[in-house]
């Protein structure tokens, strides 16, 4: 049953306003393409060469998605009337050819990875797995050697990936799971009736995270730290977990920091894994 509701969640067109071409290397991938700008009754017709008068080869479904090119100036030909090298895969083997790139754009892809209990929808360029203890962890990192600007040891360790985006999401029974689990001792002060009292103990603070109410509380220093959210969704508590880090990395060898260092629509991103996440 939960196989058969992830494959009709993942068919729901959701709107967002993540940009996936920011997130794409067509130096280091080929990038998935998909049709737009086809009317439902017409095709689109693969050229085998660049050229109006060149031989069509295929016609290509107004929703087709199976598209793929290995041209590394992609992004810049992405909805404009540039001819674009483009592959069409099938099950025993594919066709290359031609097509405007006014008829094309990036495949906006969404993937999902689902607990017991919980079921996460997001978008593909992030990378997804779940943690030992049980939670979900997103992840977008890139190849930089660095120090850790929250790691002030007089020995930091060597990282070689950065971390531009980690958020990590875990369902709970009740609070008092939560504050065992995370070692708060203090559950009787500010808690009543199985959630947060509305008193002035600044344990937690209130927050409208895109429509879902709930607390948040953070901790740290120095620029570094986590903040931790807590939701009530379908009697359940939902723990989000943000770490921040605001310090520049400690750069090896006086090297140039990446010019991808910061996920400018992180905020989008969050937004929409926050207003699709299903719990059980």
């Amino acid at each position: 049953m939960k196989n058969i509701l992830l494959i009709a969640l993942l068919t729901i067109s959701i709107y967002a306003r993540i940009d996936f071409s920011k997130h794409l290397n067509p130096q280091k991938e080929d990038i998935t393409l998909s049709v737009t700008h086809i009317n439902r009754n017409d095709v689109l017709n693969l050229r085998l060469e660049p050229s109006l008068k060149s031989k069509v080869i295929y016609h290509i479904p107004y929703d087709a998605k199976n598209l793929t090119t290995y041209d590394k100036d992609i992004l810049e030909k992405v909805g404009k009337n540039i001819w674009v090298p483009i592959r069409i895969s099938f099950i025993d083997g594919y066709i290359d050819g031609w097509v405007k790139g006014k008829y094309i754009k990036i495949y906006e892809k969404y993937s999902a990875i689902n607990t017991d209990d919980l079921l996460v929808i997001y978008p593909s360029f992030l990378t997804a797995n779940i943690t030992k203890d049980g939670w979900i962890e997103l992840l977008e990192t890139i190849e930089f050697e660095h120090y850790s600007g929250c790691d002030t040891r007089a020995n930091p360790k060597l990282l070689d990936e950065l971390n531009r985006f980690n958020l990590k999401l875990k369902v709970y029974n009740s609070l008092r799971d939560v504050f065992v689990d995370e070692n708060f001792y203090n559950y009787k002060d500010v808690t009543k009736r199985g959630w947060f009292k509305h008193n002035n103990n600044h344990f937690v603070k209130h927050v409208n995270l895109f429509g879902v109410k709930g607390y948040k509380k953070t901790i740290g220093a120095e620029g570094c730290g986590i903040v931790t959210y807590f939701f009530k969704i379908n009697g359940k508590i939902v723990v989000i977990k943000e770490p921040f880090d605001n310090n520049p990395p400690i750069i090896k060898d006086n090297k140039k920091l990446p010019n991808n260092l910061k996920i400018k629509d992180r905020k989008e991103i969050i937004r929409y894994i926050i207003e699709n996440i299903r719990v059980f």
